[in-house]
């Protein structure tokens, strides 16, 4: 069994919040490069000025996606306990979360798992992608080893600098 447990550090917040946000803001970026592409195409097709309002949007969608990425973490999260148990055994994967009025609890199979990014202080077990990820903060590691940890994913592992 290999088990992580305790509150994560705000550095490993922090750094979570800025991936999470870095992701949704290149899938916002992208969308604002699909609408710039249809402005073009209705400047090169259309009579009339349609394409002043489709670039319009795709500014304030390129504007509120720089927005995102680079806007402070909320403080509501910033001040919030992280405090998650991890438990890996077998073929399943248990996140559970401990507010204070309540424990959200989750099982996903190991298999399920696309890839796990390596930091310098954690883990991110990916399903989809990153902002649907089980974060492993190397400090909370109760039981079992790194070695073990990156045995059980061998092959899906890639190192990430955040």
């Amino acid at each position: 069994m290999i088990e992580f447990y305790g509150e994560v550090s705000d550095y490993t917040k922090i750094r979570t919040d800025k991936l999470r946000k870095k992701y949704y803001s290149n899938w916002i970026f992208a969308l604002a490069a699909v609408v710039c592409v249809v402005a073009l195409v209705l400047v090169a097709t259309a009579k009339g000025e349609a394409w002043i309002g489709v670039l319009v949007f795709a500014v304030i969608l390129a504007l509120a996606a720089s927005f995102f990425r680079f806007g402070p973490m909320k403080k509501s999260l910033r001040n919030a306990k992280w405090l998650v148990r991890v438990q890996i055994e077998g073929d399943s994967i248990v996140w559970m979360q401990y507010l204070p009025d309540k424990t959200i609890r989750k099982e996903k199979s190991v298999n399920s798992i696309k890839k796990v990014y390596r930091t310098k202080f954690c883990y991110y077990l990916v399903f989809n992608n990153i902002a649907n990820a089980i974060l492993c903060e190397r400090a909370l590691l109760k039981r079992g080893t790194f070695d073990r940890l990156e045995r059980e994913f061998e092959g899906k592992i890639k190192n990430l600098i955040i």
